[in-house]
């Protein structure tokens, strides 16, 4: 009876055994699988710009399995595409450590989250080592001989910076939501601005895009008594849409040049124009240069267009637009006025034209200074900076970059320039009273002695 009550027990014990072996090998296919699962759909969730639901997704990988490299690697992706760059960071070197070999861009990832954290010098390095590892091919797709350049140029105009004065304009304009594209009537009277808060008209949400309100205009008048704009408002008669609506400038009579894009109405996104009528108030916005419409769907194409200035004389108007026939992604064109209409649209050239992106337009109203942005040039210090050029149309300058600190390693992609051509407004990420994500800056550019009269 002994012996029999040993064997059973080993028989117990071993059964016991293998069926723990079984339940810890299902336990571990489950959780692999939920982890594939999860690593897929984050990233179809970062692809379509849902940056947040990607990285729960992410973070509930990291719940299963602490450290997953893939997980990590993906919030540090998702975080840089936010602008959360000491985040990307932490992550993208938690993921490296864990397995050097997570991603065949982990090292291009790096040397741009370095740049954007102005550690010129990491950068370059994990730049130069993604090249080392790529092969020729692939990077074509990179620019990485541009991004070499910039991280050059960068280290040469933080040590000139330009003599100026960067001040935020205050919680009353910013909030914790992106402000963006500034821009000051020529009398002064106004100022409107972009912005995507919860109140927009409407109140949705992008969800074909990046999971953010939709934009609006905020306008903002000067009040002379007290030396201060107003507060900011968005219910501008029929300006404003359910869908993105974007201020882009100032005509000489107070009209406003609008950037739309409305599902089933405009083709991508189109400039349109509102007229201020004698009481104050702006009519519904029309297509730009409305009165003659072959012009008008030659200025708005069935691609994208982002940004537009009209000289005071109604000369010329500048536009952006990712027509293709361009030099890279979005260019620069202009149409001159012909009597009561005007000329076919015009690219304005590979000395101002990359072969990457330029993002706004702006022309004094004089016509004889150019400001625009872009990340395409040697001359930059990181990803869209400024640029302007002297001369006036069919005698441009070289693009002259504005300088460092009104440029930095973040993205300054809109700006518009007051009348007497000393002050710049720009929306930007300087970590100057910053109330929020980027600000609306009242900058000091009087240095630059404009050429305007």
């Amino acid at each position: 009876m002994k012996y029999l009550s040993i064997i059973i027990a080993l028989i117990f014990s071993s059964s016991f055994y293998g069926m723990m072996q079984t339940t810890d090998t299902t336990k571990n296919i489950i959780d692999k699988t939920k982890i594939q699962i999860k690593l897929s759909d984050a990233k179809n969730k970062f692809f379509s710009h849902n940056y947040p639901a990607s990285i729960n997704l992410y973070r509930e990988v990291l719940a299963i399995q602490k450290n997953n490299p893939k997980a990590n690697y993906g919030i540090a992706e998702c975080q840089f595409a936010l602008n959360n760059f000491e985040k990307a960071k932490e992550y993208v070197e938690k993921s490296f450590k864990s397995n050097p070999l997570v991603d065949p861009d982990v090292h291009y990832l790096m040397g741009n989250i370095y740049h954007r954290l102005g550690d010129l010098n990491k950068a370059e390095k994990s730049i130069l080592l993604f090249k080392e590892n790529t092969k020729e091919t692939k990077l074509a797709d990179y620019d990485v001989e541009l991004i070499l350049k910039q991280l050059n140029y960068a280290k040469e105009a933080i040590n000139n910076p330009v003599e100026t004065t960067i001040k935020n304009m205050g919680e009353n304009i910013n909030s914790k939501e992106s402000e963006y594209a500034p821009c000051i009537s020529q009398d002064g009277k106004y100022m409107i601005f972009t912005s995507r808060r919860a109140d927009t008209k409407g109140g949705g949400i992008d969800v074909n895009f990046d999971h953010v309100y939709y934009s609006d205009i905020y306008l903002c008048e000067w009040d002379d008594n007290t030396k201060s704009w107003s507060e900011p408002q968005n219910t501008l008669g029929k300006v404003n849409t359910e869908y993105h609506d974007g201020g882009l400038g100032f005509t000489s009579d107070n009209s406003i040049l609008v950037y739309r894009n409305i599902m089933n109405v405009t083709r991508s996104g189109d400039i349109y124009i509102s007229q201020q009528g004698k009481s104050g108030s702006w009519a519904t916005p029309k297509p730009i240069a409305n009165k003659d419409k072959k012009i008008s769907k030659k200025i708005n194409s069935t691609y994208f267009e982002s940004s537009a200035s009209i000289t005071s004389d109604d000369n010329y108007i500048y536009f952006v637009s990712e027509r293709p026939g361009g030099s890279g992604q979005a260019d620069i064109y202009f149409v001159k006025k012909n009597g009561k209409t005007y000329s076919e649209p015009e690219n304005l050239g590979t000395s101002i034209n990359t072969a990457s992106d330029e993002k706004c337009v702006f022309i004094h109203p004089s016509g004889k200074v150019l400001f625009f942005t872009s990340n395409g040039r040697d001359e930059s210090i990181g990803t869209y900076d400024i640029y302007y050029c002297t001369g006036g149309h069919g005698n441009w300058s070289e693009p002259i970059n504005i300088g460092y600190p009104i440029n930095t390693f973040l993205e300054e992609k809109t700006i518009s320039i007051s009348s007497d051509g000393k002050t710049a407004y720009i929306g930007a990420y300087y970590d100057i009273e910053s109330q929020g994500k980027a600000d609306i800056f009242k900058i000091d550019i009087s240095f630059l002695k404009l050429p305007i009269e």
